[in-house]
């Protein structure tokens, strides 16, 4: 059920992975970890943590490295929903000068929606609020009901997951939401990784004090 995604894979600590290219204008920023599969009973919190993180435009990263500090166009987090073990990634595109302290940043959010900061009342509305209002747009087109439909069968999902779909949101509360923070993001084992010009931008990584 993924409970014990963490004791399968060996326990390293946050380690930057840094790929060389020569004279890039950008750095693309990539940091992540493992975590439950599709149909663990946590998914539904997951996801409301992830809106809340970096899941919309009024969220954190979003908030925090686009409308704050402007250090991208776009900074945002996602769940690469899987069988077995997904992947929570969290991300973007940023101005090279500025990488060492949009990792900085990135960091933090993680720390941050962990615990260091819990999700608020108002964030979690506004979560809840943006996932129901988004929900019917998921099935407008025929390419849409036709990917809706594969999920089921991909997942092994029941034929009335998405007629509960609202009913299984609405039921989490906001402790279950901080709950997940706690227990399913792992900041202390994230994989970073960065591609840019390494000239440019690894002098300023080493400053961080993560092995590269």
């Amino acid at each position: 059920d993924g409970t014990a995604i963490g004791k399968r894979r060996p326990q390293v600590e946050t380690t930057i992975y840094l790929v060389d290219k020569p004279g890039a204008a950008q750095s693309v920023i990539c940091v992540g970890h493992p975590t439950i599969p599709h149909r663990n009973p946590d998914y539904y919190a997951l996801s409301l943590l992830n809106y809340v993180f970096g899941g919309s435009p009024v969220s954190r990263l979003f908030m925090n490295l686009r409308q704050d500090k402007g250090y991208s166009y776009g900074y945002y987090s996602t769940i690469d929903w899987l069988i077995g073990p997904s992947v929570l990634l969290a991300g973007g595109a940023v101005e090279t000068a500025v990488t060492k302290e949009s990792v900085i940043e990135t960091l933090k959010e993680f720390s941050d929606i962990r615990g260091g900061r819990p999700v608020t009342k108002d964030e979690f509305d506004a979560a809840r609020d943006g996932i129901f209002k988004g929900f019917p747009s998921q099935f407008e087109t025929l390419g849409q009901l036709v990917s809706q439909l594969g999920n089921l069968a991909l997942f092994g999902l029941p034929d009335d997951y998405y007629s509960n779909y609202v009913a299984k949101l609405e039921a989490v509360t906001l402790d279950e939401v901080r709950r997940i923070g706690a227990e399913r993001i792992d900041d202390g084992h994230l994989i970073v990784l960065v591609v840019g010009d390494r000239g440019g931008i690894e002098p300023g990584l080493k400053e961080l004090g993560l092995p590269i």
